[in-house]
C-alpha cells in the first residue's frame, strides 16, 4: 500500500532515533518515494548518510535550510510534496515548538508549509513524558485534525526506567502511516465504540490435543486497527494467535469459544459497529479428558457437540443504531452461495465473503480479496489487496447505511 506513495520522515534528536532506521528502509523497500529531515540534535544519533542510504534518496539537515528544491525554499517544497509525514521519536522540546506554531528550523518549517497529516511518535523518559506542560502540549497538538499520535509504548527505557516513553515498534508506526495515507487520517468513527472479533478458536479433547482452525487473527487484528486510526473507541477479542494486538485497542484473549462468546456478548451491548471476523469453532468434543487420551483410544473417545453460534445470537439482540457484520470463508466455484444464505439466516446488515482456497489470500496471509454482501442485497467486489488496505475499504463502503 506504499508504492508510489511519497513519505516525509523527520527525525528528532533522541536516543530512539536508531528505530526510525527500520521505518525508512521498509517503505523505500515497499515502493514509497521517502525523504527524511534530521534536526541538528538527529544528527548527533544517526547520520544524515545513513537514512539517505536507507531512503534511496537525500537526507535534508538543517545546513540545507536556505537552500531550494526544484525552483522553491527547501520548507515548501517538501511540504508540498509530502502526503504524510512521521516525526519520530518527538522530543519534549520538539512537542513544545510544533504545539506553539515554531518556526525556527527545517523541521518546523516544513511543517508549517505543508498539509498533511502527521503522525507523532514521542519518546522520552517517563518522568518527562508525564510531566504536565508535556501532557499538555501533547494534547493540544491532537486535537488538531492534521496531528495523530502513535504510543508512547511502556517498557524498560534506555536510561533504565520502567514506564511509558519507548518509541512506538516500526511495525506499529508503518500500519499507522499506512492508514493515514489511506484514510487521509480523517476521523469518521470518532467517538463510536467498535467490537471486532478475531482469530481462531481452540476446542481442547486432552491437555494436548484440540480441535481449531489456521486463522492468524490478522483480519480482525488489522480492522481494529484500522478502526482505532479512524477515531473509534476498539474492543478486540482475539483468539490464540503468534501476531500482537495493536497498541491503540483494548484486547480481550481469549482460547475457546465459550471465553468468546462470553467477550463478546459482554461488550456488544455498547457496540455501534461490530466486526465478526474470527473463525469459531462449529463443533467442540463433548468431554474433555483431564489426562492425555492414548492414541489406540482416540476413535472411542472423540464425540462431538455443536458450538453456540455466537453470531446469531448477536443478531437476536442487536438495536436498531447496532450495525453487524459477519465474515464468512468459503471454497470452491459456488462460494457465493453459501454465503448469501448466511447473510439471510443470520440477519445480519453486511457479511464479508472470501475463498480460502485460493493462493495468497485467505488464512494467515497479509493480503485477501473479498465480495462485500449489504442486507439490501448490494454486492461489492473487494480486489486483492492487503488486508489493512481491505478493513479501510469496508470502513468506506459501510459510510452508506445497509
Amino acid at each position: 500500500m506504499f508504492a508510489g506513495r511519497r513519505v516525509l520522515v523527520a527525525v528528532t534528536g533522541g536516543i530512539a532515533a536508531y528505530k526510525v532506521c527500520e521505518v525508512v528502509s521498509t517503505l523505500a523497500q515497499a515502493g514509497a518515494s521517502v525523504r527524511v529531515l534530521l534536526t541538528e540534535a538527529a544528527e548527533r544519533f544517526v547520520s544524515a548518510l545513513t537514512f539517505a542510504t536507507l531512503a534511496r534518496a537525500r537526507a535534508y539537515t538543517d545546513a540545507d535550510f536556505w537552500s531550494a528544491e526544484h525552483g522553491a525554499p527547501l520548507h515548501i517544497a517538501l511540504g508540498q510534496w509530502a502526503e504524510v509525514i512521521l516525526i519520530a521519536p518527538v522530543t519534549a522540546h520538539t512537542l513544545a515548538r510544533l504545539a506553539l506554531g515554531l518556526a525556527d528550523d527545517l523541521l518546523t518549517n516544513t511543517v508549517l508549509a505543508s498539509s498533511a497529516p502527521i503522525l507523532l511518535a514521542p519518546a522520552m523518559n517517563t518522568q518527562m513524558w508525564e510531566q504536565e506542560p508535556v501532557a499538555a502540549h501533547a494534547q493540544t497538538l491532537i486535537t488538531r485534525p492534521r496531528y495523530h499520535l502513535s504510543g508512547p509504548g511502556r517498557g524498560r527505557l534506555a536510561c533504565d526506567a520502567v514506564g511509558a516513553g519507548r518509541l512506538s515498534e516500526p511495525a506499529v508506526l508503518l500500519r499507522h502511516l499506512g492508514s493515514l495515507l489511506w484514510s487521509g487520517g480523517k476521523q469518521d468513527l470518532a467517538g463510536k465504540t467498535v467490537l471486532v472479533t478475531g482469530g481462531g478458536t481452540r476446542e481442547f479433547l486432552d491437555p494436548v490435543r484440540f480441535i481449531g482452525n489456521p486463522s492468524s487473527g490478522r483480519m480482525g487484528i488489522e480492522l481494529a486497527a484500522a478502526c482505532a486510526h479512524r477515531g473509534g473507541t476498539v474492543h478486540l477479542v482475539l483468539g490464540p494467535t503468534h501476531l500482537e494486538a495493536p497498541p491503540e485497542v483494548d484486547c480481550h484473549p481469549v482460547v475457546g469459544a465459550a471465553q468468546m462468546a462470553q467477550a463478546t456478548f459482554a461488550l456488544f451491548e455498547r457496540a455501534h459497529l461490530t466486526f465478526m471476523a474470527a473463525a469459531v469453532a462449529d463443533v467442540r468434543p463433548s468431554q474433555i479428558h483431564i489426562d492425555k487420551i492414548p492414541k489406540n483410544q482416540l476413535g472411542n473417545r472423540l464425540t462431538l457437540e455443536p458450538v453456540e453460534d455466537i453470531l446469531l445470537e448477536l443478531s437476536r439482540r442487536k438495536q436498531p443504531w447496532q450495525t453487524l457484520v459477519g465474515f464468512a470463508a468459503q471454497t470452491g466455484e459456488d462460494w457465493l452461495v453459501p454465503a448469501a444464505a448466511k447473510l439471510k439466516a443470520k440477519h445480519l446488515d453486511w457479511l464479508v465473503a472470501n475463498r480460502v482456497d485460493l493462493q495468497e489470500q485467505g488464512f494467515g496471509g497479509d493480503n485477501n480479496q473479498a465480495m462485500l454482501l449489504s442486507s439490501r442485497g448490494d454486492m461489492h467486489a473487494i480486489p486483492l489487496m492487503s488486508k489493512l488496505e481491505m478493513a479501510h475499504r469496508l470502513l468506506d463502503r459501510m459510510e452508506t447505511p445497509a
